[in-house]
């Protein structure tokens, strides 16, 4: 850790370790209707039987028509419909049904596959059940007839409403998803304290391991070859980036995506009939920026202002946009144009080509000027901007690009250069919002390349148009469809068709929404006053529950008039300073955009600011010290509905002080380098307060912040952040008058997911955080800080109410990887502040946390 600041932030480490313990099993509640089927085998069993031996007869009827019709081949593999008691029966364990897990929806509900087309397992199952030899077929509740539940769960949002009306020789570009994991399973670790000869065990579960590793890949490979003759069948096209069998798709560790144009009726057959198919979504053009018809140009004299390079050793930040223009006044001494490169016609077409003053080469100039310019003087930008260009002339993403693959490479092309970038800007989003149900492929494949990198993306929430983009969908309403529809703003923005747009749902990436500069009164009116939500700026909650966007910057906000609807216009009240790019004319800086687009980089700056403070810290401690600066504007303390507040600004506007450096009466504690931890493992953090800060004579107001950031590897066909992250963890904190060693006790217990469940703690000693870490608790009700990877929570005590010291936990829980050695790395930050600033307390509590020692807990598992 480097830094040379006065009050510079100051390392915190683990005191305690408690090692992973054995779940215990048993204690969780039982399900009626599993029990029921237990009560009655014979009944249930032969429900089931039915309803197999009716989907073979279905099958094979099925199989016969295609010949006849002489369509293309499928894998011989049957599609499953299924409930489950996933408590009962677990997911993975579906695979001694031999039935492959395709796809994880809610309430129970499977999308399976079976490739023994006789069901020949699935049916000793059932009869071993009927048997009483054992209980697991009592946990799979359903099995449906039919292929009429496929459309609603595989399509899109936008797909399903258009499927009725489906045309047989209309083209579509779709990005089309299949499961590719099997019903091949690694073998459980050997245990090392029941086994003579160890080494030889591990050994030999490494190569079944890598054997199964393989075998999926060799799986991917047979069910490209197939998808790709069905396309060619129908005269459709995978557009392709790359040549060879995979490399055409974007591929995660239990799913690939593949980008196809492909006609209605081949659409239909992949959906109906390919039984490994869990999603198919159309491709959208990405949304269009707002820029003003008539230019807010403001007057900046380039002769008393000196822009210098930044420092040979400042980070680089890469801005994924509509290219730059590079030899713009005030850019050209921060762009590192050696690394410039176009995704878009040739690699060498990196100017922005985009009508209105641009759109990469604003982001870029609000990455390096957040503020906007000064006058006069002189300015040392904080660092290196890296240009790779995306978009076209109309700053829409081309559809032969397809995300997954181009941001692969764009990280592959800048991570493991000479300038190693971690930090990536993408202003970019689709036109429609995000689903609910599994992670898109753009999203899912930041959060995969996140895991595999130390990097960091700042993802803009997406922007409401004026009217919605398409006339017949109803799943992107524009501001002006919701005023005639009688609906006000903010209230609009908490609607359904305003979630944030794909990709910003991403759950390992940092999502940035708009709030307004100024408020506007007369012949133009403005819907936002300044720090309230823009009146575009896309919504959360997010995927699962989770909080998006977790931040807001100054984007702007549009002006109206007094028509019936309005007239929506950009006014430079209420506009940004941004740099034009001046290809097509106009001046050098302006106000006349507005939107998300111009938000993100404001945050990225704070990012890039943070990096070159603590430059050999990883990107999920910037990631973490970022949103540590956030801070709710004064609105928000009269605002009624607090969970309202969370969906349109997250966390709150992030501070560059307050994430770079500390003061007299506010200290920041960090943890220094990546820390791992296991699912059922847990890390204590104790902080030691002064006695001067806990004397019952003193009456401070003392405001702590927590902010806990890790990652984690993702599986796309797996619902909910437990599934869909190989480990997830959350935090908890010590009660008032609550012992480090009652406090170890307690959390240990709560890395049995069961027990973490019921946990209650609504009692008064519970430190009165704002979010909590479950939904019914808090003073936000509705959201759960433990929902996303990204988990911060805020409190306000009185100084005499600390403890000795002030206990942190850590806690890991298992995801979908059961490997006991299986861990992910976090960085957690925490913060004290006076709010009145009475008493100085970054001296003290520094003094009093210089020596800690660490001490690992021998946990008995029995």
């Amino acid at each position: 850790m480097t830094s040379t600041r006065e009050f510079s932030h100051i390392p915190i480490k683990v005191v305690r370790n408690a090692p992973p313990r054995k779940p215990k099993g048993g204690g969780r509640a039982k399900n009626l209707t599993t029990e029921s089927n237990k009560q009655n085998r014979n009944q249930h069993g032969n429900v089931l039987f039915n309803s197999m031996n009716g989907i073979k007869q279905e099958w094979g009827h099925l199989k016969e028509e295609r010949i006849k019709q002489e369509l293309p081949e499928l894998p011989d593999a049957v599609s499953l419909f299924l409930r489950v008691d996933t408590d009962s029966l677990p997911l993975e364990d579906l695979r001694v049904f031999g039935i492959e897990v395709i796809s994880e929806l809610e309430e129970g509900f499977i999308l399976g596959a079976a490739a023994d087309i006789t069901l020949s397992e699935l049916e000793s199952k059932i009869q071993k059940f009927i048997s009483s030899k054992e209980n697991k077929a009592a946990g799979l509740w359903e099995i449906a007839h039919g292929l009429g539940w496929k459309p609603q769960n595989i399509l899109s949002p936008e797909l399903f409403e258009e499927w009725p009306a489906l045309k047989d020789e209309e083209v579509f570009v779709l990005d089309v998803g299949i499961a590719c994991l099997g019903t091949e399973r690694v073998p459980p670790y050997p245990n090392k304290d029941k086994l003579k000869n160890f080494e030889r065990a591990r050994l030999k579960w490494e190569a079944k391991r890598d054997n199964a590793y393989s075998n999926w890949h060799k799986l991917a490979d047979e069910r490209v070859e197939y998808l790709k003759n069905i396309v060619k069948s129908y005269n459709g096209q995978i557009i392709e980036l790359y040549e060879g069998s995979l490399e055409s798709v974007s591929q995660l560790p239990d799913s690939f995506t593949c980008r196809m144009s492909i006609s209605g009726k081949g659409l239909r057959d992949i959906v109906l009939n390919f039984p490994y198919c869990f999603d198919v979504s159309e491709v959208h053009d990405t949304g269009v920026p707002f820029f003003s018809e008539d230019e807010e140009n403001i007057n900046v004299d380039s002769n008393l202002i000196e822009i210098t390079s930044p420092s040979p050793d400042a980070p680089y930040v890469c801005i994924i946009d509509s290219g730059i223009q590079e030899r713009h006044i005030f850019l050209k001494s921060s762009i590192h144009s050696s690394s410039s490169k176009s995704w878009v016609n040739s690699s060498s077409e990196v100017a922005d080509y985009v009508a209105g003053g641009g759109h990469g080469t604003r982001v870029a100039g609000a990455t390096l000027f957040p503020q906007g310019l000064p006058p006069s003087g002189k300015v040392t930008p904080i660092c290196w901007i890296q240009n790779a260009r995306v978009l076209n002339e109309l700053s829409i993403m081309p559809k032969s690009l397809f995300p997954p693959r181009l941001l692969e490479e764009i990280v592959d092309f800048y991570y493991h250069s000479e300038t190693r970038t971690r930090i990536y800007n993408q202003s970019i989003n689709s036109l429609f919002p995000c689903r609910l149900i599994h992670m898109s492929s753009w999203a899912a494949s930041i959060d995969n390349i996140i895991w595999n990198h130390d990097v960091l993306f700042l993802l803009s929430a997406g922007n409401l148009n004026k009217l919605r983009p398409q006339k017949n969908s109803n799943q992107k309403l524009g501001i002006i469809d919701h005023l005639i529809a009688g609906r006000k703003y903010p209230s609009y923005l908490l609607e359904p068709s305003s979630r944030i747009c794909d990709p910003a749902q991403s759950l390992q990436a940092v999502t940035v929404g708009s709030v307004a500069i100024g408020d506007l009164v007369g012949t133009y009116n403005s819907y936002a006053k300044a720090t309230e939500p823009s009146s575009f700026s896309c919504t959360g909650l997010g995927i699962w529950g989770v909080i998006k966007p977790e931040i807001v910057e100054y984007g702007g906000d549009f002006a109206y008039d007094t028509g019936n609807p309005p007239n929506l216009l950009i006014h430079e009240d209420l506009s940004p300073v941004l740099v034009r790019s001046t290809m097509h004319g106009g001046r050098n800086v302006g106000k006349d955009a507005i939107g998300t687009s111009y938000a993100a980089p404001k945050a990225t700056h704070i990012a890039a600011a943070i990096a070159a403070t603590l430059p050999q810290e990883p990107t999920l401690l910037y990631r973490a010290l970022l949103i540590q600066s956030a801070r709710w504007p004064k609105w928000t303390e009269s605002w009624p509905n607090k969970f309202d507040i969370i969906r349109h600004i997250g966390y709150g506007i992030p501070d560059l002080y307050r994430a770079t450096e500390n003061s007299p009466y506010r200290i920041t504690l960090i943890t220094s380098g990546e820390t791992f931890i296991k699912g059922r493992q847990v890390h204590i953090y104790e902080i030691k307060i002064p006695e001067e800060l806990r004397n019952p004579a003193e009456d401070h107001d003392i405001r702590i912040d927590v902010t806990l950031s890790y990652k984690a590897q993702p599986r796309r066909t797996r619902r909910h952040k437990r599934r869909y992250l190989s480990t997830w963890l959350d935090w908890k904190t010590s009660k008032k008058n609550e012992s480090s060693d009652a406090f170890l006790e307690r959390v240990i217990e709560l890395t049995d997911d069961e027990k973490y469940q019921h946990e209650d703690e609504i009692e008064t000693e519970t430190l009165p955080w704002v979010i909590r870490e479950q939904e019914r608790y808090g003073e936000v009700k509705g959201v759960s800080r433990s929902s996303g990877t990204l988990q911060k929570d805020w409190a306000l005590i009185k100084s005499h109410e600390f403890n000795t010291g002030f206990c942190l936990a850590v806690i890991g829980h298992v995801g979908w990887d059961t490997e006991p050695e299986a861990s992910v790395p976090y960085s957690l930050v925490v913060s004290f502040e006076a709010i009145n600033e009475d008493i100085e307390i970054y001296s003290k509590i520094r003094i009093e946390n210089e020596i800690q020692q660490r001490i690992d807990i021998q946990i008995n598992s029995d």
